[in-house]
């Protein structure tokens, strides 16, 4: 962001506009992929159909990953190789007595306005998974885990997702003003950074404060890993799973119960015919 041609060569300032893109998506991938494929881990261990035990692998964790990382990295190669960001100085202001500019400012440019193709492409990718991320988010909104994650991942979520709608708009308002562009790209980029950052790791403190005080934590781990701690839903479904268990448990004995009956009466035949 802050990269000058007075600290560098102007071949330099070319390869650090096109390095941001990068760093900036590689950053979200890396940080957002972790949040949702937690959230998604959590719905398909409690929502799923059927009464039955889940093994969620940590391949099937990373596949998410994968695919955002694989899809970014394909537009950023084809911008990179195609039409690369370029650094460019603009003269503005008064002049002197010899008709010399007193004031300019360099900033990275797009080759031409197709270009722009290439930001709208990376913004759809993102934007859609972030939807996604917030439509998991909210079918987990009633299950509780080790520190309420559910409920601090959705509002990052949320975060990100109001920083990137509101912060858009204004990047392209303030592109003409390298003041207020500089402004509203650091405001956006801290913004998602601090609510990752704290509601991520405040909980935690507190837990770990209330854990530390009780001696003891509550609660039982499952086989996920995952500590629950409350989850409106468990004894309705642990009810529903004992009165199958029991059905079936019924069903064997009745058929047990009539074999034996078979039994008796054939043996009773057979005992007929050799007398």
């Amino acid at each position: 962001i802050s990269i000058d041609d007075g600290i560098v060569s102007v071949e330099g300032c070319d390869i650090a506009c096109m390095f941001s893109p990068w760093l900036v998506t590689y950053g979200f991938v890396i940080a957002f992929s972790a949040l949702f494929s937690k959230t998604w881990r959590i719905n398909q261990i409690f929502h799923h159909p059927q009464l039955r035990r889940v093994t969620v692998n940590i391949k099937d964790v990373i596949v998410p990953f994968l695919i955002l990382l694989g899809l970014n990295t394909i537009v950023l190669i084809c911008w990179t190789a195609i039409s690369p960001l370029k650094w460019e100085r603009f003269h503005m202001g008064a002049t002197d007595d010899f008709g010399r500019r007193l004031q300019s400012y360099g900033m990275c440019t797009l080759n031409s306005k197709k270009d722009f193709a290439y930001v709208v492409l990376l913004s759809i990718v993102n934007l859609a998974v972030l939807l996604l991320a917030n439509i998991q988010a909210y079918q987990a909104r009633t299950i509780t885990v080790e520190f309420g994650e559910s409920q601090y991942i959705a509002i990052i979520n949320s975060s990100i997702l109001q920083a990137g709608i509101i912060g858009g708009p204004l990047l392209v308002i303030a592109r003409d003003s390298p003041a207020a562009f500089v402004l509203v790209t650091v405001g956006e980029i801290f913004v998602i950074c601090m609510s990752i950052l704290l509601l991520i790791f405040i909980p935690k403190i507190k837990y770990m404060k209330k854990w530390k005080k009780k001696n003891s934590s509550s609660g039982s781990s499952n086989l996920s890993g995952i500590q629950v701690l409350n989850h409106p839903k468990g004894d309705e479904l642990e009810l529903k799973a004992l009165r199958s268990e029991n059905e079936q448990l019924k069903l064997a004995h009745e058929e047990d119960e009539l074999e034996l009956k078979l039994l008796r009466a054939e043996n009773a035949q057979l005992k007929l015919t050799l007398s």
